[in-house]
């Protein structure tokens, strides 16, 4: 009996730190699950419950379940994330600084508690925590006060180097070695160095194979560089790993649509919309996935869906721009697309917003919407962006061009040309908007000297062997017909050394020698 009641000891201790590892690898429900019935005389196993709920977005069952422990310091300071997110902060400060009174020579728990809920709750000041870590690190030093801290300075600005140093620390820790690495892979994703991130993200899962997370992170990373196939094959690892919960299932079917699977990803969304699991974000994969598989009816039924269900700030500036591309399907509605493009703008909060002018342009572009595509091709021109690309001045100019409006399109190519002086494209697509233009009957040499510039700045480079084609095509059709034998017989000759089976090469062959 004695030997019964020992084991069972030893059993619920263990289930209790499972359910805490279960919460630090974002398994709430698993959580949940096994600190629920430790949660009615166990404060801590309480604790770590009303933590999971709050994960799950449930504050009134979290509030309640804080609420059993007046009198200790955890659930204390899980009370005061509660009233951090119901916009009290003075009262959660009031009880973050009672809790972090109660700290020991021996015990510095409180601090690391009171710290933790400024850290991963939103409305409190970050230098708060940062000291309370550092406080109670002078009684002892964990991996887990590392981690604390690494994350208090990554909502301070220009606080990435701390974190990292601190990550760096926690690795040193045997039981914070895999989410010390993740953090670190989190960083580098947040700077965009995903190769780095990668390498930390598989350190983690190696140090740790039943962590979730770094799968996850993984996927992510891996559509960053656009390798699309092995993202969906690490998430569908940290579906293996975790709760298979409707959030993961979501994250799963979100995957698919960065991966470019629009059906699946639709498939998946509608199962569980069917299954009663819904959140208007849904809406908006299954809109920009229908609209990607050209079902633009069925695109728009959705995001209109997203726009009645989902809180306005949550709103996205895609969100704004799909529906503007999806307006521009539609000829009757085209003439509001432009509305929405400018809400997309000014809901995105980055300086520069060079990236997202491009983005949509070559959406535009790709949809050969040519007039709608040079309007936001020359507003990055206009910003004058660092970020600014010699294709951006092309693009400009070639959407122009495509759209038959060669008066534009001929100044927008004479723009680049003046601050690309060396580079050639410019210079050929001068002359092939003066062919369009004024000479499409080869008969005033209207595009001549352009096309002549533009030979001696290629020097018959083969690898424009296109480009060559249609520069001693007109040469020698315009100098035939203007009756210049001399230099129809030259450019023929060119064009026939570069394309020995052109068919106008042939007819000016047989015609040169009868010319006077």
């Amino acid at each position: 009996m004695i030997a019964f009641v020992a084991m069972s000891f030893i059993a619920n201790a263990q289930t209790k730190e499972e359910g805490i590892q279960m919460y630090k690898y974002d398994r709430f429900e698993s959580a949940k699950k096994i600190l629920e019935p430790l949660s009615v005389k166990d404060a801590m196993a309480n604790y770590y419950l009303g933590l999971s709920e709050l994960a799950l977005e449930k504050t009134n069952e979290a509030k309640a379940i804080f609420q059993k422990y007046p009198e200790d310091n955890a659930n204390n300071a899980g009370l005061a994330r509660i009233y951090f997110i119901e916009k009290k902060p003075q009262d959660a400060m009031a009880i973050l600084q009672k809790v972090a009174s109660k700290t020991k020579k021996k015990d510095n728990n409180p601090l690391r508690l009171a710290a933790d809920a400024i850290t991963y709750t939103e409305g409190g000041d970050p230098n708060v925590a940062i000291d309370w870590y550092k406080k109670a690190m002078l009684v002892e030093r964990t991996g887990d006060l590392y981690i604390g801290l690494g994350d208090a300075f990554r909502k301070i600005q220009g606080g990435g180097g701390n974190a990292m140093t601190n990550y760096e620390y926690a690795e040193t820790f045997e039981n914070t070695k895999s989410i010390s690495n993740q953090k670190m892979g989190n960083l580098w994703y947040a700077a965009k160095v995903y190769d780095s991130a990668l390498t930390k993200y598989a350190r983690a899962s190696e140090l740790d194979s039943k962590n979730p997370l770094p799968y996850k992170s993984l996927a992510d990373a891996y559509y960053r560089i656009k390798k699309y196939k092995i993202s969906k094959e690490n998430i569908e690892k940290y579906l293996e790993l975790s709760d298979k919960t409707a959030d993961d299932q979501m994250q799963y079917a979100n995957t698919l649509y960065l991966a470019k699977e629009y059906q699946p990803a639709v498939t998946k969304m509608q199962e569980l919309i069917t299954n009663g699991i819904e959140k208007p974000y849904m809406y908006r994969v299954i809109g920009f996935s229908l609209f990607e598989l050209k079902d633009y009816k069925g695109a728009v039924e959705n995001m209109d869906k997203l726009f009645a269900k989902q809180d306005p700030a949550k709103i996205i500036p895609q969100d704004y721009m799909y529906y503007g591309k999806l307006l521009l399907k539609d000829s009757v509605k085209a003439a509001q697309a432009d509305s929405y493009f400018e809400k997309g703008f000014a809901a995105d909060t980055t300086t520069d917003k060079t990236p997202l002018y491009r983005e949509l342009a070559e959406n535009l572009q790709k949809d050969e919407k040519y007039l709608a595509a040079a309007k936001w091709y020359s507003k990055i021109i206009e910003s004058n962006s660092p970020s600014t690309e010699i294709l951006d001045y092309w693009w400009t100019g070639a959407c122009y061009f495509y759209a038959k409006d060669y008066v534009t399109a001929d100044l927008k190519f004479k723009e680049m040309a003046a601050k690309f002086p060396t580079e050639p494209s410019s210079v050929f697509m001068l002359a092939r908007t003066a062919f369009y233009a004024k000479d499409k009957t080869y008969t005033n040499g209207a595009a001549s000297e352009y096309y002549k510039q533009y030979l001696a700045m290629v020097n018959d480079d083969i690898t424009k062997k296109t480009e060559l084609i249609k520069a001693y095509t007109y040469l020698s059709t315009v100098s035939y017909n203007l009756k210049n034998k001399a230099d129809a017989s030259k450019y023929v000759a060119k064009l026939v050394e570069i394309d020995p089976a052109n068919e106008t090469a042939k007819q000016l062959i047989a015609l040169i020698p009868k010319m006077k």
